[in-house]
């Protein structure tokens, strides 16, 4: 029985190599990404994304809406609808003094703030907003966007999905943001 796991166990830790490796040998650009996480080379992040998601990018084809890749900055459930999504990105803090004046004064990134909470992201100063507004096809959308300031960038993590869904998948969404890390 000894020898049985000790070969299960060296066959997981091959794959898990294998895994590791791939997107180091394939992929050459600033955002790599294993399937379960979103990672952000270039800012030191990452966070892992709900189960059963994929990590990819906005689609352009017809009946598609996001399409899985190796790397990308949004996560999604599936590939044919807008909702749930969760994104990592960033934007540069200029020309806002602090990162309260930068979320209070562009909230066409969140829609309508429900409420707004000073938190703590690996030691770094952020905002969390829980929002609502119309999403595609003028659809009620609810979202949690946490606004994570790094020197002069602010690194913006979200979840948004329909409002009718939001309270059944807002565990989830809290799940996900509460695996952030930053080097």
């Amino acid at each position: 029985m000894d020898g049985k796991l000790e070969l299960m166990q060296n066959k997981m830790q091959n794959k898990i190599i294998i895994l590791l490796l791939l997107p180091a040998v394939f992929i050459s650009c600033a955002k790599t990404a294993r399937t379960h996480e979103i990672t952000v080379k270039d800012l030191g992040v990452k966070m892992e994304v709900p189960p059963g998601w994929k990590v990819g990018l906005p689609a352009i084809q017809p009946g598609k809406k996001f399409k899985p890749a190796a790397s990308g900055d949004h996560c999604f459930p599936s590939e044919k609808t807008s909702y749930p999504f969760g994104r990592v990105w960033a934007i540069d803090l200029a020309p806002f003094p602090s990162l309260s004046d930068f979320v209070n004064t562009i909230p066409t990134l969140h829609g309508l703030t429900l409420a707004q909470t000073p938190i703590q992201v690996c030691g770094y100063e952020g905002i969390e907003v829980l929002s609502s507004g119309l999403g595609e096809n003028k659809q009620p959308v609810k979202g949690i966007y946490q606004y994570i300031l790094k020197g002069d960038t602010v690194i913006i993590a979200s979840f948004l999905t329909l409002a009718d869904s939001f309270p059944s998948q807002e565990s989830l969404f809290r799940a996900a943001l509460n695996t952030i890390e930053i080097k």
